[in-house]
């Protein structure tokens, strides 16, 4: 990332994203830039926001087949081969279509993080408040 004086300071209005810069004594530090989700991202930290959709896909897949690759041999093991693979298939139908729905969500709401941002979306303050406490209770 380069490095900014005070006059190369931009600002991004769609996303609200914008460099900073911590100039003291004509020292020059990293760029960072603050993002609502992600906080400060600074050089040499992973950038979420500049993925790719080649990038998110392989993010979602990881997420797909980590989530139950330990539990893969015992559902074949119960169910056998034919009816296993149309379970897997089953799943990993539903878990597409899932990610369909919270990545549209997530392009019109990019303030959201949590469930508990969400329960602020749908009921304001409370709905944050028993969100949250509903979601560390049954997590």
């Amino acid at each position: 990332m380069p490095y900014f004086d005070k006059s190369e300071k931009k600002v991004d209005e769609e996303d609200d994203i914008y460099p900073t810069t911590s100039i003291t004594h004509d020292e020059h530090r990293r760029a960072s830039v603050s993002d609502a989700v992600f906080g400060e991202i600074v050089e040499g930290g992973p950038d979420y926001r500049a993925v790719g959709w080649k990038g998110t896909t392989v993010l979602m897949l990881k997420t797909q087949i980590g989530l139950g690759v330990l539990s893969i041999p015992q559902v074949f093991d119960s169910l056998g081969l034919i009816p296993g693979i149309i379970c897997l298939l089953v799943v990993g139908v539903m878990t597409t279509w899932s990610d369909y729905i919270v990545g549209r969500f997530k392009l019109r709401h990019a303030d959201v993080y949590g469930i508990d941002d969400v329960g602020r979306k749908l009921f304001g303050r409370i709905g944050y408040e028993i969100f949250g406490i509903t979601f560390a209770l049954c997590a």
